[in-house]
């Protein structure tokens, strides 16, 4: 019998931090089907990992197209009630995965569930969780000035709100994300125009838009994140301005 819970890591010039995030879900409380799109063929990190974590499906990539892609090359194969798209940069507690399919189970309206997020050292990682504006998109990038700039970065990513509660948002990142596979599969997985920035804003956006449930973020529920050097093979300026664009001429423009 196939596990009720199956995850897809992409392997894109991945340090250490990827044994972690491999052990953390073999540690865990709850079978997994566990899938490592390669999107770096030409390195030897997927045939390591294969020996090391015995089980281990790779679905090796001919050329890094980014984690859209790569993320896609899984949905042949999902036969799981749920899916996790997560990043080799996080960690977590064995119990984890099998509360956030619990609480799934016991909520059927959820197409989507969010954790909250922490740095190593414990600070919390704040992502958006409202859909991308103008005002949002300025505020992200002009927050540290203070003032208006401030209160629409606190409102894109919820870091001026307290709360121990799950509540709906617009917005989940694609850091850690579990979502039901049946709806990953109805949307074709994700917009691969959207190679490495604002694919999970687009994602959530048709999730919602399309009515197939809620997103919900579970601050009980907590992940730790370590994130990466920048990518050398996506420069994040250039690639993070073409995405929100492309994002724009997709849904429009909104203040």
């Amino acid at each position: 019998m196939e596990p009720i819970l199956s995850a897809c890591l992409v392997a894109c010039h991945c340090g250490d931090e990827i044994d972690l995030a491999l052990r953390c879900i073999q540690n865990a409380d709850l079978a997994v089907s566990v899938f490592l799109s390669d999107n770096t063929p030409e390195e030897m990190t997927a045939d390591r990992l294969k020996w090391a974590f015995p089980g281990l499906r790779v679905l090796p990539q001919r050329r890094n197209a980014g984690p859209s892609r790569a993320h896609n090359a899984v949905l042949p194969y999902l036969t799981s009630r749920y899916h996790l798209l997560m990043d080799p940069s996080t960690a977590f507690d064995p119990s984890l995965l099998r509360r956030m399919v619990v609480y799934m189970e016991a909520h059927p309206n959820i197409a989507i569930l969010s954790p909250r997020f922490y740095y190593a050292e414990g600070e919390e990682v704040f992502f958006p969780r409202r859909r991308l504006t103008v005002r949002h998109l300025l505020g992200s990038s002009l927050g540290d000035l203070g003032g208006m700039f401030r209160r629409w970065k606190q409102e894109y990513v919820f870091s001026g709100k307290t709360t121990d509660m799950p509540l709906p948002v617009e917005c989940a990142p694609l850091t850690f994300m579990m979502i039901r596979t049946d709806v990953f599969r109805t949307l074709q997985g994700l917009d691969p125009g959207f190679p490495k920035f604002q694919a999970d804003a687009d994602l959530c956006r048709r999730v919602l838009d399309g009515r197939f449930g809620s997103i919900v973020f579970h601050p009980d529920m907590a992940v730790s994140y370590h994130p990466p050097a920048e990518n050398i093979i996506f420069p994040n300026r250039t690639h993070h301005f073409s995405s929100v664009l492309r994002y724009f001429m997709k849904w429009g423009i909104t203040w």
